[in-house]
Protein backbone atom coordinates (compact mmCIF):
# COMPACT_ATOMS: atom_id res chain seq x y z
CA UNK A 1 0.00 0.00 0.00
CA UNK A 2 2.90 2.30 0.59
CA UNK A 3 3.88 1.96 -3.02
CA UNK A 4 0.42 3.04 -4.10
CA UNK A 5 0.57 6.14 -1.89
CA UNK A 6 4.03 7.09 -3.16
CA UNK A 7 2.88 6.54 -6.75
CA UNK A 8 -0.24 8.68 -6.14
CA UNK A 9 1.84 11.49 -4.67
CA UNK A 10 4.31 11.40 -7.58
CA UNK A 11 1.43 11.38 -10.05
CA UNK A 12 -0.23 14.39 -8.33
CA UNK A 13 3.06 16.31 -8.25
CA UNK A 14 3.57 15.55 -11.92
CA UNK A 15 0.10 16.73 -12.88
CA UNK A 16 0.20 19.95 -10.88
CA UNK A 17 3.87 20.58 -11.67
CA UNK A 18 3.31 20.25 -15.42
CA UNK A 19 0.37 22.61 -15.51
CA UNK A 20 2.25 25.20 -13.48
CA UNK A 21 5.34 24.99 -15.65
CA UNK A 22 3.13 25.12 -18.75
CA UNK A 23 1.54 28.39 -17.55
CA UNK A 24 4.98 29.79 -16.72
CA UNK A 25 6.22 28.86 -20.18
CA UNK A 26 3.25 30.63 -21.79
CA UNK A 27 3.94 33.79 -19.78
CA UNK A 28 7.66 33.88 -20.57
CA UNK A 29 7.10 33.21 -24.26
CA UNK A 30 4.74 36.20 -24.54
CA UNK A 31 7.43 38.93 -24.49
CA UNK A 32 6.30 40.74 -27.64
CA UNK A 33 3.97 43.71 -27.12
CA UNK A 34 0.41 43.53 -28.30
CA UNK A 35 -0.02 44.82 -31.82
CA UNK A 36 -3.16 46.67 -32.74
CA UNK A 37 -4.16 46.81 -36.37
CA UNK A 38 -6.47 49.57 -37.46
CA UNK A 39 -8.53 49.73 -40.58
CA UNK A 40 -6.73 51.23 -43.53
CA UNK A 41 -7.52 54.92 -44.02
CA UNK A 42 -7.51 56.39 -47.47
CA UNK A 43 -5.04 59.24 -47.91
CA UNK A 44 -7.49 61.36 -49.90
CA UNK A 45 -10.20 61.03 -47.28
CA UNK A 46 -8.18 62.83 -44.59
CA UNK A 47 -6.02 64.97 -46.89
CA UNK A 48 -2.67 63.43 -45.98
CA UNK A 49 0.19 64.56 -48.19
CA UNK A 50 2.50 62.04 -49.76
CA UNK A 51 5.77 62.21 -47.85
CA UNK A 52 7.67 60.08 -50.32
CA UNK A 53 8.39 63.08 -52.57
CA UNK A 54 11.78 64.67 -52.38
CA UNK A 55 12.31 67.47 -49.89
CA UNK A 56 12.56 70.87 -51.65
CA UNK A 57 15.91 72.59 -51.67
CA UNK A 58 16.57 75.73 -49.66
CA UNK A 59 16.06 77.96 -52.72
CA UNK A 60 12.59 76.54 -53.34
CA UNK A 61 11.28 77.23 -49.85
CA UNK A 62 9.70 80.66 -49.48
CA UNK A 63 9.02 81.85 -45.98
CA UNK A 64 6.63 84.73 -45.54
CA UNK A 65 7.47 87.02 -42.63
CA UNK A 66 4.99 86.90 -39.81
CA UNK A 67 3.55 90.26 -38.87
CA UNK A 68 3.13 90.55 -35.13
CA UNK A 69 2.07 93.32 -32.84
CA UNK A 70 4.74 94.64 -30.49
CA UNK A 71 4.40 93.35 -26.97
CA UNK A 72 3.55 96.06 -24.51
CA UNK A 73 4.95 95.47 -21.07
CA UNK A 74 3.27 97.50 -18.40
CA UNK A 75 6.00 97.51 -15.83
CA UNK A 76 7.02 100.39 -13.70
CA UNK A 77 10.49 100.47 -12.34
CA UNK A 78 10.40 101.55 -8.77
CA UNK A 79 13.25 103.87 -7.92
CA UNK A 80 13.75 104.68 -4.30
CA UNK A 81 14.26 108.32 -3.55
CA UNK A 82 15.79 109.63 -0.37
CA UNK A 83 14.36 112.95 0.75
CA UNK A 84 15.65 115.12 3.56
CA UNK A 85 12.85 116.78 5.47
CA UNK A 86 13.86 119.94 7.32
CA UNK A 87 10.59 120.74 9.07
CA UNK A 88 6.80 120.46 9.05
CA UNK A 89 4.34 123.29 9.60
CA UNK A 90 0.59 123.65 10.05
CA UNK A 91 0.28 126.48 7.51
CA UNK A 92 1.92 127.23 4.20
CA UNK A 93 2.83 130.72 5.42
CA UNK A 94 4.88 129.33 8.31
CA UNK A 95 6.68 126.94 5.92
CA UNK A 96 7.48 129.87 3.60
CA UNK A 97 8.76 131.91 6.56
CA UNK A 98 11.09 129.03 7.55
CA UNK A 99 12.52 128.93 4.01
CA UNK A 100 13.02 132.74 3.92
CA UNK A 101 14.82 132.71 7.28
CA UNK A 102 17.17 129.86 6.28
CA UNK A 103 17.74 130.19 2.53
CA UNK A 104 21.04 132.00 3.04
CA UNK A 105 22.37 129.17 5.28
CA UNK A 106 22.49 126.57 2.48
CA UNK A 107 22.68 126.47 -1.28
CA UNK A 108 20.30 123.50 -1.43
CA UNK A 109 16.84 124.12 -2.87
CA UNK A 110 14.05 123.85 -0.30
CA UNK A 111 10.54 122.86 -1.43
CA UNK A 112 7.18 123.00 0.30
CA UNK A 113 5.14 119.80 -0.02
CA UNK A 114 1.69 119.31 1.50
CA UNK A 115 1.60 115.84 3.05
CA UNK A 116 -1.97 114.63 3.19
CA UNK A 117 -1.14 111.72 5.54
CA UNK A 118 -0.02 114.05 8.32
CA UNK A 119 -1.96 117.16 7.19
CA UNK A 120 1.16 119.35 7.37
CA UNK A 121 3.26 121.45 5.01
CA UNK A 122 6.71 119.85 4.89
CA UNK A 123 9.87 121.67 3.91
CA UNK A 124 12.02 119.21 2.01
CA UNK A 125 15.11 119.15 -0.17
CA UNK A 126 15.08 117.72 -3.69
CA UNK A 127 15.32 113.90 -3.66
CA UNK A 128 18.63 112.04 -3.61
CA UNK A 129 19.14 108.82 -5.54
CA UNK A 130 21.42 107.14 -2.99
CA UNK A 131 21.03 106.77 0.74
CA UNK A 132 24.71 107.55 1.30
CA UNK A 133 24.41 110.91 -0.47
CA UNK A 134 21.32 111.82 1.54
CA UNK A 135 23.00 110.81 4.83
CA UNK A 136 26.10 112.86 4.05
CA UNK A 137 23.99 115.94 3.26
CA UNK A 138 21.83 115.46 6.36
CA UNK A 139 24.93 115.12 8.56
CA UNK A 140 26.29 118.40 7.15
CA UNK A 141 22.93 120.11 7.76
CA UNK A 142 22.94 118.99 11.41
CA UNK A 143 25.88 121.38 11.94
CA UNK A 144 23.45 124.29 11.39
CA UNK A 145 21.16 124.85 14.42
CA UNK A 146 18.07 125.57 12.27
CA UNK A 147 18.40 122.12 10.61
CA UNK A 148 19.24 120.03 13.72
CA UNK A 149 15.93 118.12 13.36
CA UNK A 150 16.44 117.17 9.67
CA UNK A 151 15.71 113.53 8.84
CA UNK A 152 15.56 111.26 5.81
CA UNK A 153 12.37 109.78 4.40
CA UNK A 154 12.16 107.33 1.51
CA UNK A 155 9.63 107.27 -1.27
CA UNK A 156 9.12 105.17 -4.38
Amino acid sequence: MKTLEVFSIILLIGIFGCSTSEETTKQTEKKEPDVYIFDDVQKDAVNIKDTTKAVPSVEEVKVEPVKTEPVKIAQTISVKKFIIQLGAFTTKERAEAFINENKNKTELVMNIIYREQIKLYAVQLSPFTTKEEAEKTRNNLWQIPSFKDAFIITSE
